[in-house]
């Protein structure tokens, strides 16, 4: 942690944590109180000449702050709220070969602050400015892959490439793949991406270029880098030209071809930021407007403020707004791509760039506009992040990438109210009592058809046709509710489940039972945990006993068994108590640890009896229970049970309601894991393991 003293004084660690602002408050003592009381410069006073601070890297387990002490007062005496930015910046001298140094303390190498020219850069956060420039600036120093003095080990070595004016030596699979690994980024050279012949890069026609798969900017003229087998539905008149195909008459259209008639205003135009129907409709009444209806939000060339712009001046061939935002038309069919869009177009000039060559202190349009409403802080587009962005800069980055992400599957956000408000079927009724008087009986079955949606309470309604040709409405309840309606609810168990696992590369099957005082098994869940896709995720279930009401006079408890989905071995389980069993909701979180072997003990002094099993300590508690065979069940696992149904390849660890629980292989799926799983033919490469995902999960 960056707060930990070290050593640190801990007047000198309280002084630096309140003047580089990573919190308002430390040992019970406010800094503002310190700046207030002026005991700031007191407490400086108690650290070295030359310290660290904090006493671990910042970054890349190497870079480091040092800090003056008499730089420090005198910032102090000037001004007590400067900004305090560390002196010196060290660094692994042997990871950064290229970079020259300027001072050296001790054992560490290191370069002035000015340097980096830090001061001029914070324009937000102290903390998290900084670490994004020293992110940048040490970046080539990731690698650290050198030629130790022999470079004639690697002469023959055809798949590496050699940094410029550097020892280090890098892949060439990661040459031109927008991440710098070389000091002088001669890495991302074009001209360099065509060295090996990968399969996985895409060479452009007309030139000696080749991208990696890696690669977020599309420059090849032809667009043959932009490769889509398959064409969402809802990229088809949407108001960008991305795909381009020729029939079998050989006549060429577009996705936007033919669209005369299609509605601009739909589901997946709707509120997502991009005018899709010229006069912006598909934008009215959405969430965080800055402008009114029939305007559009943009800035001013002139004097880089925020404008409403009448809809009828956009796409009229003048361009209004900075960028020619307002005038997409031009950029989005010289560069129909919208990965990553060039859409600021320079001040009368053809020249379209991306959100990427804005702010990076390169004055690529003749008139500077790209770069002349910029503040200290570069590649403002660059991280996907507002954090330092000013509103002005804001408002020009949200409109270049709002074509990036415009794939909005079908929502609750973006569908129309379902059934209609009330206040919408009196309006309807009003208007058909306007009509003829023929037609007054269609009130009544307008009207019932609203009825049907909240018929079911909490569940869906069903309509089902049997043989008689007779029609009736059932309700599916979901766990939590019963009744023909779902109009009860269930008691029931509310658990919220997070899991960790240090190897990612395991997966388990998870079993949660309600049990009480006899075992006796009253409702289950099972899942399976992919560690490597599944960290983080928490997981809601729900647990029903098994009568209703519940058996108040037992002592309900949730037991949760692991066991490892390749070999079916057992790794533990956990006690979970339910504290109000007089509830009839009980909610209940934890977070588990799964233990990377079976470290649990087998007690041979265990005062219970396992007949036919193993005693068995928790591993959270310091309760033992006996952990049965396969096909024996109870509190002394002395109950024979039927385990016939499940395969003979799976574990049977209970039954419930007359069925076996069945734990299945890696291979196997189902209830009684007769099922197999499939998986696409060479679907994983390197001898890799093809894993299905459960999908309740």
């Amino acid at each position: 942690s960056i707060l930990i003293q070290g050593n640190l004084s801990i007047k000198c660690s309280i002084a630096m944590i309140c003047l580089t602002q990573l919190i308002k408050q430390i040992h019970g003592i406010l800094c503002e109180t310190l700046f207030i009381n002026n005991l700031i410069y007191e407490f400086i006073k108690k650290c070295d000449s030359i310290f660290q601070f904090p006493i671990n890297p910042v970054y890349m387990s190497h870079i480091r702050f040092l800090y003056e002490n008499i730089s420090l007062k005198l910032k102090l005496k000037l001004n007590s709220n400067i900004l305090i930015i560390p002196d010196y910046i060290c660094y692994d001298e042997k990871l950064c070969d290229c970079i020259n140094s300027t001072y050296y303390y001790k054992n560490l190498t290191c370069l002035h602050s000015s340097t980096l020219d830090l001061i001029s850069s914070i324009s937000g956060h102290i903390w998290i400015d900084m670490i994004l420039i020293i992110e940048s600036y040490f970046r080539s120093c990731l690698n650290s892959y050198t030629f130790l003095n022999d470079i004639n080990k690697y002469k023959n070595v055809t798949l590496l490439y050699k940094c410029y004016n550097s020892s280090k030596i890098i892949s060439k699979h990661r040459i031109f793949d927008e991440n710098i690994d070389c000091c002088m980024i001669d890495d991302e050279n074009p001209k360099l991406s065509c060295l090996i012949n990968d399969k996985h890069r895409i060479k452009c026609i007309d030139n000696d270029e080749c991208f990696s798969s890696l690669h977020t900017i599309d420059d090849c003229p032809f667009n043959e880098n932009e490769i889509e087998k398959k064409i969402s539905f809802q990229m088809f008149c949407n108001g960008l030209e991305e795909f381009y195909y020729i029939d079998s008459n050989g006549k060429n259209f577009t996705d936007e071809s033919e669209c005369d008639y299609w509605p601009c205003n739909n589901i997946y135009t709707r509120c997502d930021s991009f005018w899709t129907c010229h006069n912006g409709k598909d934008e009215e009444n959405c969430y965080d407007k800055i402008c009114q209806s029939n305007s559009y939000p943009c800035i001013s060339p002139y004097n880089y403020t925020l404008i409403c712009l009448s809809s009828n001046k956009v796409n009229d061939g003048i361009d209004d707004c900075l960028g020619g935002m307002d005038e997409l038309k031009l950029c989005r069919h010289i560069y129909p791509s919208n990965k990553d869009p060039k859409r600021f177009r320079c001040q009368n000039n053809s020249l379209c760039l991306s959100s990427f060559e804005l702010c990076n202190n390169i004055k690529t349009c003749p008139f500077g506009d790209d770069e002349n409403f910029c503040n200290n802080h570069k590649f403002i587009c660059q991280y996907n992040s507002n954090i330092n962005r000013t509103f002005i800069q804001d408002i020009i980055c949200h409109s270049i990438d709002n074509e990036k992400n415009r794939i909005n599957h079908f929502s609750i956000n973006t569908s129309p109210i379902y059934p209609q408000l009330d206040k919408n079927i009196n309006k309807e009724i009003i208007q058909w009592k306007q009509k003829q008087d023929n037609i007054q009986k269609n009130i009544y079955s307008k009207n019932k058809s609203y009825i049907w949606p909240w018929y079911c309470n909490r569940g869906l309604i069903l309509r089902i046709r049997f043989q008689n040709k007779l029609n009736q409405r059932i309700c599916m309840c979901p766990p939590s509710y019963y009744g023909n309606l779902c109009q009860y609810q269930n008691e029931r168990v509310s658990i919220t489940l997070g899991l960790i696992r240090a190897d990612r590369r395991d997966v388990y099957v998870i079993i949660i039972m309600l049990i009480d005082q006899n075992q006796y098994i009253n409702s289950y869940n099972q899942f399976e945990y992919i560690a490597s896709q599944n960290c983080g995720i928490k997981l809601n279930r729900y647990l029903l006993y098994s009568t209703r009401p519940k058996n108040i006079s037992n002592n309900y408890t949730i037991r949760i068994d692991a066991f490892e989905k390749y070999s079916l071995t057992y790794r533990g389980s956990w006690h979970l108590s339910i504290p109000f069993l007089f509830l009839p909701v009980n909610r209940i979180s934890a977070l588990l640890y799964i233990p990377s072997y079976r470290q649990i003990p087998i007690i041979s002094n265990c005062f219970k009896k396992c007949i036919n099993g193993e005693c068995i300590k928790y591993l959270n508690k310091e309760y033992i229970f006996c952990r049965c065979f396969s096909g024996w069940s109870g509190i002394q696992c002395d109950i024979k049970i039927n385990c016939q149904s499940c395969s003979s390849d799976s574990i049977c660890i209970g039954y419930i309601n007359n069925q076996s629980i069945c734990i299945c292989p890696l291979t196997k799926f189902g209830r009684r894991c007769f099922l197999k799983s499939l998986c696409p033919k060479n679907a994983c490469l390197n001898n890799g393991q093809c894993i299905p995902t459960d999908i309740t999960l």
